[in-house]
């Protein structure tokens, strides 16, 4: 007798460890009762062949809009089989059964679906956390594919709802919803959710509840007819006492209350923040949005956020201001303070001042004091920043040759009155120059006047016509004169060479032959470029030497 109670007591200890290990490395989530009746479609009244709908074969689910059940009893005697069927090929995710029902016809008449529906063995209790998923497989990728294959969680029976000759098209908020385009035929893609629950929601219901229009669906594929296995539904708890996040409610605060501890349920894989936390703690040090995603594995997120604002403002004067010399200006302070005090003994809000000076303000609220300073400065136009120095000239060894005009100094603009804009110009002509430059409060200047050669005409007193390129004409040498007018004499006083050309030369020749050697008389009427006075003349001889 005491061996064999000790050993029962030993098997009883041994199964109890052995459970508890198993909850250890499932966790909550695997070892949770799912509360799907028949999840797996393999319990039936009968195996699909014939006429007989969905939901007279399959225990435990009902369908809208006529799904498909397809059994491995069936064969393929009537095209229900599994993995060989009417639709396609695919294994059971579990067992030997799965469903198959439309989710989207582009049909211009109406969008003929299916959905199904399952009573659970008990209705959710209120504000506890379940883990939802199902398990999807496209039937044929040629017709395309979309995303939105979901789950909808309700406490009455979605069948009894539908008005009298519906087209079996449900618009429904699913709260389990596929994230991505579920185009794969070979594999089962998981769609699942953590759902917080209303209590009371006792029906789940499988389909597309999404407009046509709004459908996302597979690009660059005519989508006519799109179908779906379904196999794997569950709902269970997330897991013993697991909590939805909940950050509590949009709060204004003082900012002396600061950093706010938030904190997230325990129970979750995974933990992410909007100030880019990962653990299950964190800390808002301002105010603005805040959210936490809670993950589960393999299952899904629940997301709260809570807004976190000041309810007084924050004392922030305007950057420093400069004023020109004799302005004013307005220092501001944000509204909503109790009280302001200047350190110039006002107590408004706004305060004009005309001086320089750094200007203090307190302020008191409900939160405390602050304060917080503004510089202020009085700008003047400079005085003598510009010169260009004394006045100067273009002559150069008696030739007027372009001069360079700059500014001194680095100035912050350039307003030449040649237009120019430069710090630098050359000029050529005799004039006066001057250059501008805005400042802030107000403009500076300075003037400098070229000057050119002075006007002056000389003749030479001998020429010698002999055609080597040297002296061999009669010319003026002329600097800022134009002469008008040249007129040649012999000895005898006749004339033998005019010319109104502004450069005149005599070569020498009269009537085509040359003239003899011997003195020649030459007068020259020509005029000042310069004073541009009245015409003036010149007479003198010349030596023509043969």
């Amino acid at each position: 007798m005491h061996s064999a109670v000790s050993g029962l007591l030993c098997f009883t200890m041994g199964k109890t460890i052995l459970l508890g290990f198993l909850a250890f490395v499932l966790g909550n989530t695997a070892v949770a009762q799912n509360l799907v009746r028949n999840p797996s479609f393999e319990e039936y009244y009968k195996c699909p062949g014939g006429s007989a709908s969905f939901e007279q074969n399959v225990k435990d689910w009902t369908d809208i809009g006529g799904a498909i059940y397809f059994n491995a009893c069936a064969g393929y005697g009537y095209g229900l089989g599994v993995p060989l069927n009417i639709s396609g090929f695919q294994y059971a995710k579990t067992g030997k059964a799965y469903a198959g029902i439309r989710v989207y016809f582009d049909d211009i008449t109406f969008d003929w679906r299916n959905y199904i529906e399952n009573h659970l063995l008990q209705p959710l209790t209120r504000d506890s956390i379940y883990c939802v998923y199902f398990y999807a497989s496209l039937i044929g990728i040629k017709y395309g594919a979309i995303q939105n294959i979901d789950a909808y969680l309700s406490d009455t029976l979605v069948y009894s709802t539908l008005p009298i000759g519906s087209t079996s098209t449900l618009f429904l908020p699913a709260q389990i919803k596929s994230d991505h385009i579920i185009s794969d035929t070979l594999n089962w893609t998981l769609v699942s959710g953590l759902y917080k629950a209303k209590g009371g929601e006792q029906y789940i219901t499988i389909g597309n509840f999404t407009s046509r229009k709004n459908t996302i669906k597979l690009p660059n594929i005519p989508t006519l007819d799109v179908a779906y296995y379904i196999d794997d539904v569950n709902v269970s708890k997330a897991g013993m006492g697991l909590k939805a996040p909940d950050l509590g409610a949009d709060t204004a605060i003082c900012r002396s209350v600061l950093p706010i501890h938030l904190t997230a349920p325990q129970g979750y894989d995974a933990y992410q923040w909007s100030n880019g936390a990962t653990t299950r703690l964190t800390e808002a040090t301002d105010q603005g949005k805040y959210w936490v995603k809670c993950i589960m594995n393999g299952c899904g997120e629940l997301y709260d956020e809570k807004i976190i604002s000041f309810d007084t403002p924050l004392l922030n004067l305007d950057a420093d201001k400069i004023i020109c010399k004799g302005e004013s200006v307005s220092l501001e302070a944000k509204a909503g303070f109790d009280h302001y005090l200047w350190s110039t003994g006002d107590t408004t809000q706004s305060l004009t001042v005309t001086s320089a000076g750094i200007y203090a303000l307190q302020t008191t609220d409900r939160c405390g004091q602050q304060t917080d300073t503004i510089r202020v400065m009085v700008d003047t136009v400079p005085t003598g920043i510009i010169s260009l120095g004394n006045d100067t000239t273009l002559c150069r060894f008696g030739t007027d040759t372009p001069v360079e005009l700059t500014a001194n100094t680095t100035l912050p603009n350039y307003a030449w009155n040649t237009g120019d804009t430069t710090r630098q110009i050359i000029v050529t002509e005799r004039g006066m120059y001057t250059l501008q430059s805005q400042f802030r409060c107000g403009t500076v200047s300075d003037s400098i006047f070229v000057d050119e050669c002075p006007p002056k005409i000389f003749f030479p007193n001998a020429f010698t016509p002999d055609n080597d390129g040297k002296n061999s004409v009669f010319r003026a040498v002329v600097v800022n004169t134009t002469v008008n007018r040249m007129i040649i004499y012999n000895r005898w006083g006749q004339e033998i060479y005019e010319s109104t050309n502004p450069f005149p030369e005599w070569d020498g020749t009269f009537n085509n032959q040359k003239a003899p050697g011997g003195l020649y008389v030459y007068l020259v009427f020509y005029s000042d470029d310069v004073s541009g006075s009245e015409q003036k003349q010149q007479r003198g001889v010349v030596m023509l030497v043969r």
